[in-house]
């Protein structure tokens, strides 16, 4: 079904006189800064605070990731048969109170590596709940050009999570770690405040009686030719890519260059910055019609900048290559979450989205033990190269046997 054709994206009615995209954007912005905040926060205190290995920070970031894969689809189902609106208002209040508890322990110096998994455990469930609920109310909120409403919202979770890079970055020599839960909590909360100001979003009636349970969400998948080999880059982009980033990146910092908490936040820094770059360029010009090839494509530089890392002469020179992945990054996941918003069905919108993020985020446990395993074994650097080598093949197989290369732009999309 085209946008144009598609009941879900008419402009939903103003609360308080407040266009619904506004606090949509906003509480993207703090549910990422947040995001940010423990992105860096987990292996400081797995890595520094606590002094784990390889394996104990592949163990925390797999508690971060893992009840996301049972939770996901159910999520979605979910967000298609209630109201978004008190889905999101109740995530961002829960989520709110892990890190009040894990923040207090860090500075009470109680803190025991099984909090930080419980604390992995709990956010990750948040995660499952918020991602495929905001993600099917995008072309709700949105009017006209849906690449462009999905690039807004990619800039504000970029720009969200770079800024909390930069808040880890800037406490690190003022305060402990606790101070990053601290921040994480305000954000959630002026999340859940801004939620407020969304209006109500009954489910979307669906015309196909058969389709209301999860398992509608893989099925319309699976029998997409379209969506199927995006799906499935998303699951290796999870397996490969994601595994880097959460375990061996860090490692490379703390164990080759000497690194703690002031470089990890820049080194991701980099990372999400080379992403607003290339989404923002990509909102200065015209619609993208080749999706896929553009998609592909972003992907084989990012797996070969990775495989330059294993040469890189400094910590710089490992800035400057997460910059370049981060900027093909940017038009992967643009390409990526546009295609699946523009194919899903709206009544099942949230079903399929979910199953797109499961792909991405569920398959990143997987991701995480392998990096920490092989890590454990043979080096950060060389785990990240044999990853994003994988990964290189992964994308050669997706564009020699799926039609993945020639997706498209619809005609009939707002430009």
């Amino acid at each position: 079904m085209s946008a144009s054709q598609d009941p879900s994206s008419q402009q939903a009615i103003a609360r308080w006189g407040i266009n619904p995209m506004a606090p949509y954007l906003g509480g993207i912005a703090t549910w990422f800064l947040a995001n940010g905040l423990q992105f860096v926060m987990v292996p400081t205190l797995v890595i520094i605070t606590l002094g784990g290995t390889a394996g104990d920070l592949a163990a925390a970031q797999v508690a971060l990731a893992l009840p996301q894969v049972f939770l996901m689809m159910f999520a979605g189902s979910l967000a298609d048969k209630s109201d978004s609106r008190m889905i999101l208002l109740w995530v961002n209040l829960l989520a709110a109170i892990p890190p009040i508890v894990l923040g207090w322990l860090t500075f009470s110096g109680q803190l025991a590596y099984w909090h930080i998994i419980i604390f992995g455990l709990a956010m990750s469930a948040s995660f499952a709940f918020m991602v495929p609920t905001r993600d099917a109310l995008l072309s709700r909120v949105a009017s006209g050009n849906i690449q462009n409403a999905v690039m807004l919202a990619l800039i504000a979770q970029f720009a969200a999570q770079l800024m909390g890079y930069v808040l880890a970055g800037a406490a690190a020599p003022l305060a402990g770690p606790w101070a990053l839960l601290a921040m994480q909590t305000v954000a959630l909360l002026i999340g859940f405040l801004l939620t407020l100001a969304l209006p109500d979003f009954p489910p979307v009636p669906s015309q196909d009686e058969g389709s209301s349970g999860w398992q509608a969400g893989f099925s319309i998948v699976w029998k997409s030719a379209v969506m199927r080999p995006v799906i499935l880059s998303s699951v290796g982009t999870g397996i490969f890519f994601i595994g880097i980033f959460m375990v061996t990146l860090p490692l490379i910092v703390t164990d080759i260059f000497d690194g703690g908490q002031l470089e990890i936040s820049i080194l991701n820094f980099t990372f999400w910055g080379g992403t607003i770059i290339s989404t923002v360029g990509m909102m200065a010009r015209r619609p993208i019609e080749r999706r896929g090839r553009a998609m592909m494509g972003a992907l084989i530089v990012g797996c070969f900048a990775l495989m330059l890392v294993p040469l890189a002469p400094s910590f710089a020179a490992v800035c400057a290559i997460a910059g370049a992945w981060g900027l093909a990054a940017g038009v992967n996941m643009t390409m990526a979450r546009t295609i699946v918003q523009v194919e899903a069905p709206p009544e099942a919108r949230g079903r399929v989205l979910a199953f797109y993020s499961l792909g991405f985020m569920g398959s990143a446990p997987v991701g995480a033990t392998l990096s920490g395993i092989v890590t454990e074994l043979i080096g950060p650097l060389a785990t990240t190269f044999i990853c994003a080598a994988s990964m290189l093949v992964l994308v050669s197989v997706l564009i020699a046997t799926t039609p993945v290369w020639r997706i498209m732009r619809h005609e009939d999309e707002p430009q």
